[in-house]
């Protein structure tokens, strides 16, 4: 239940709110969007059992609510806090928010940032990159799923702190990396019955978990269920926006067939008229991203207001062949480039001798291609071939050069901000930070490729000396003193550098061996 009112606009007010003539700073990164109010002691604010809902006009129009937040002023921290969404109405003049209580000075703030939304992905009691704390607005800890029942399995994660400067929206997910939640997903969108079940268990989640909004990130559906999902994204909206909450959703890129962009099971353009933001999950075959994404992009701005559309960018990198495209760590990439072949038999390594050793994915002897800068995908690559005629794959290595050239399609379609797809400490991801925190303080986006020196391997050895031929291989001449000895092969993406090291046991020559001549007898 709400109790009503409005922020008064001036003369004599007796409304809950009233103007008020404090002169108190915005916090930084923000502008006021409307007055400062203070509470008016002569009007009964709350009654028991019901929630505050009061409207305020904005000082200039406002196209969405993405960057709008009631704040209440707490006076004894002397800093601003968030304390609800602020909702527009459909001209962009009066929002409306919801409050559990009346703060005593309050006003509507907006944020201001270049790149626009900043949206950070997490792992289930994730921690939040360093790096990336002064910069996020929304936060999404992926802390929930759905069960066949249509309640809301998990628990919200205890690793993400309350902050002034972000909002926390959990995700609930399912998708086809985790066998049988694309079907328990179909089943709950069936009928409208099932799907209204759903619809009130997540918002009784919202409520329980106290959060501001939810993140929905059902993927992989088939086409079959496109009318069905946003009838149900329809009606969770109603329902949370009614309460003064936020709905975001993460949706598939499009593909692109011979002669359409093909959305399958998400309606983009009726999707985006219920919902508040729309983040874009990663396109994954990078060697047809820097074609496609462009013609994807064109599309959807042509439906959807592009404001409402985040494009996702990833810390992983991605390894194709055949038909399959799998994520990875960038030092498991890089575990991958550093395998190191020694072309001799153990018996063949003998002091002060040549033994002949390789990067066993990087050798160009062998066909390969090392690792390089590829200016058609803009990323640092290599191919490498499986054993036993598993075929060839190539690797795409994710930093913050590729990234850069990623984030430039943001300002060219005007879309709304960027996601990471990991945004926690994880030390096994590549390091994108560099690109986003320009980005996301200047709104351009930083074009820059790896140096070729950085990329050539670097070989070395505890004992004898190593000579680099240059082709992904080196020529070892093994001292003269038997013994175990350390190769190492040290490589880059252009930003960090991994090694890979065996031990090799060089062994003393065989002593020559004499036959002896036969002498006559007497």
């Amino acid at each position: 239940w709400f109790g009503y009112g409005r922020l008064c606009g001036g003369g004599d007010c007796v409304e809950v709110y009233c103007p008020s003539d404090r002169n108190i700073a915005a916090p930084d990164g923000y502008e006021f969007a409307s007055r400062i109010f203070e509470l008016n002691p002569k009007v009964q604010a709350t009654q028991p059992g019901f929630d505050l809902q009061v409207q305020a006009a904005l000082l200039k129009p406002a196209a969405d609510g993405r960057m709008l937040s009631f704040f209440r002023y707490d006076e004894a921290a002397k800093r601003w806090e968030p304390v609800a969404p602020a909702v527009p109405d459909a001209q962009g003049m009066v929002v409306t928010g919801t409050f559990k209580d009346a703060p005593a000075v309050i006003a509507v703030l907006r944020r201001n940032t270049p790149a626009g939304e900043v949206v950070a992905y997490l792992p289930h009691n994730g921690t939040l990159n360093h790096q990336a704390v002064p910069h996020v607005t929304i936060v999404h800890p992926i802390d929930f799923a759905p069960a066949a029942d249509g309640s809301v399995a998990g628990e919200l994660s205890r690793t993400v702190p309350k902050s002034t400067t972000y909002e926390v929206y959990p995700v609930i997910a399912a998708n086809a990396s985790v066998p049988g939640q694309v079907a328990v997903v179909e089943s709950l969108l069936a009928d409208a019955r099932s799907r209204t079940n759903h619809v009130q268990q997540i918002v009784a989640k919202v409520n329980e978990t106290g959060v501001n909004g939810i993140d929905i990130a059902y993927l992989d559906l088939p086409a079959t269920q496109r009318t069905s999902f946003t009838l149900f994204i329809g009606e969770l909206a109603e329902m949370l926006h009614a309460q003064g909450k936020k709905v975001t959703v993460t949706l598939p890129s499009p593909i692109k067939t011979q002669n359409r962009i093909d959305e399958g099971a998400y309606d983009y353009q009726a999707i985006a008229e219920r919902v508040d933001l729309i983040k874009i999950a990663p396109y994954r075959d990078q060697a047809t991203f820097r074609l496609v994404m462009p013609e994807v992009l064109a599309f959807l701005t042509g439906r959807v207001q592009p404001s409402k559309l985040v494009l996702t960018v990833s810390p992983y990198a991605t390894e194709t062949g055949g038909e399959t495209i799998n994520r990875l760590t960038l030092v498991d990439a890089m575990n991958i480039a550093t395998r190191i072949s020694i072309r001799a038999p153990a018996e063949a390594i003998t002091v002060s001798t040549q033994v002949n050793v390789a990067g066993t994915n990087i050798d160009r002897d062998e066909g390969l291609t090392g690792i390089r800068w590829y200016p058609e995908t803009a990323t640092v690559a290599f191919s490498y071939k499986q054993a036993q005629g598993g075929g060839s794959r190539t690797i795409y290595l994710e930093n913050a050069f590729s990234v850069g050239f990623k984030l430039e399609l943001i300002p060219t379609f005007r879309l709304g901000g960027v996601a990471i797809e990991d945004a926690s400490e994880n030390v096994l991801l590549g390091d994108i930070w560099p690109a986003l925190i320009p980005f996301v303080t200047s709104g351009l986006p930083t074009l820059m490729q790896p140096n070729a020196e950085d990329l050539k391997p670097k070989w070395s050895v505890s004992g004898g000396t190593m000579e680099d031929t240059g082709r992904g291989s080196a020529r070892w001449f093994t001292p003269s003193e038997p013994g175990t000895y350390t190769i190492s092969l040290t490589l880059s993406d252009g930003a960090a550098l991994f090694e890979n090291s065996v031990d090799v046991v060089v062994r003393p020559r065989q002593a020559a061996t004499t036959t002896p001549s036969p002498t006559a007898g007497n």
